[in-house]
């Protein structure tokens, strides 16, 4: 999203059109999900990936067609036939997928170009979950055009924004016109809060920002908060030694405490443990995180079940990890087995479909 959002800006500037592409359903196995999206530029590039390169070089065609017309197309990919026979392009993945192709064309269509770059920008930087409806077929197209993106507000009733399945089309009627809409959940981009700005920290901020994760990093030395490697960081707090204990987090954060420092990482853990957050790891070891344990609760903290639920220490999954390097990919493991409700085993050994969904159709009830 943050890639794609970046080069509609630069179009923008340079008045490049490209196309916006978005898969719309899933049949059976394949490689991206439902409200995956790349961007097609006019001379061929394309930004992100909806199937591991297997259909991008046809999409182009089509795409260039859309660029042409400003017409949008829905395309669908069927690889359940024998040996990818009608489409030749032996993919294998006994699914099919449907791709929405929308123009961005700043030259004939700015207004148009203006209101999807900020529908990207929105869902990059929102705080709140919320659902978006695009219309992907109208029974009136000149009172309800195809391509018109609309803002449903915040999920209500049964969906919320644990569902498994956050992406559907969905028939409705929109201004008293029988429509087809692609109706997203947009969720705020997962949050990490690092407490810890030594060189152990440099891959783990890196990782987890190629995840496109929101990532801020806490320190009281503010000689290691300002050095140029930790420049990507979204936000950089610098904290007295006293504010540890005082220190509160963003609702729903995850939090790696790596400070390096016994007593500030219990002072720490015996403030964010009993915070909304769904996930602390704390670097070190079993023995010194259960002595760590004790005295929190002699402290007068009660440390039941639920929240030790939320604690990882040692931190991360057992791949071996030695280097930083590894330590730091071992970490972004955990994280994304807890936000994804995973477990981090081999995935030859899972018995059901990698992508999971909730049992039966998904039905927005919509406020």
């Amino acid at each position: 999203m943050l890639n794609i959002l970046e080069e509609l800006q630069r179009c923008l500037q340079t008045k490049d059109r490209a196309v916006v592409a978005t898969i719309l359903q899933v049949e059976g196995s394949a490689y991206r999900r439902e409200g995956a999206r790349c961007l097609i530029l006019e001379n061929g590039s394309i930004v992100g990936t909806l199937s591991g390169g297997c259909v991008e070089g046809d999409l182009l065609e089509h795409a260039r067609e859309v660029i042409k017309t400003g017409i949008p197309q829905q395309i669908r990919y069927d690889f359940r036939m024998d040996g990818d026979l009608f489409w030749g392009l032996g993919v294998g993945c006994n699914g099919a997928i449907t791709i929405w192709l929308q123009a961005f064309d700043p030259i004939r269509s700015p207004e148009e170009a203006e209101n999807m770059i900020s529908s990207f920008r929105k869902g990059t930087s929102c705080n709140s979950t919320y659902l978006t409806g695009l219309v992907v077929e109208s029974d009136d197209p000149l009172q309800v055009p195809v391509g018109t993106e609309l803002l449903l507000g915040p999920p209500v009733d049964r969906i919320h924004a644990s569902d498994g399945l956050t992406c559907g089309l969905q028939d409705m009627i929109v201004e008293g016109v029988a429509v087809k809409l692609f109706i997203e959940m947009v969720k705020p981009r997962p949050r990490l809060v690092i407490f810890g700005a030594g060189p152990d920290a440099v891959p783990l901020v890196r990782g987890a920002k190629a995840l496109e994760w929101h990532v801020s990093l806490v320190d009281h030395r503010q000689n290691h908060l300002n050095q140029p490697y930790f420049s990507d960081v979204d936000e950089r707090v610098t904290v007295f030694k006293s504010e540890y204990l005082q220190f509160s987090v963003y609702y729903g954060s995850y939090v790696v405490v790596m400070t390096h420092n016994y007593e500030l990482d219990r002072m720490l853990v015996g403030q964010l443990i009993s915070c909304p957050i769904p996930y602390l790891g704390v670097l070190g070891s079993h023995q010194r995180m259960e002595r760590m344990l004790q005295e929190i609760q002699m402290g007068g903290v009660n440390l039941n079940e639920q929240l030790l639920e939320k604690l990882h220490s040692p931190v991360g999954l057992d791949i071996g990890a030695e280097s930083p390097e590894e330590i730091a990919l071992s970490i972004l493991s955990e994280l994304l087995c807890r936000k994804n409700g995973r477990n981090g085993q081999f995935l030859k050994l899972r018995k059901h479909p990698l992508h999971a969904r909730p049992a039966g159709e998904w039905k927005p009830v919509l406020a």
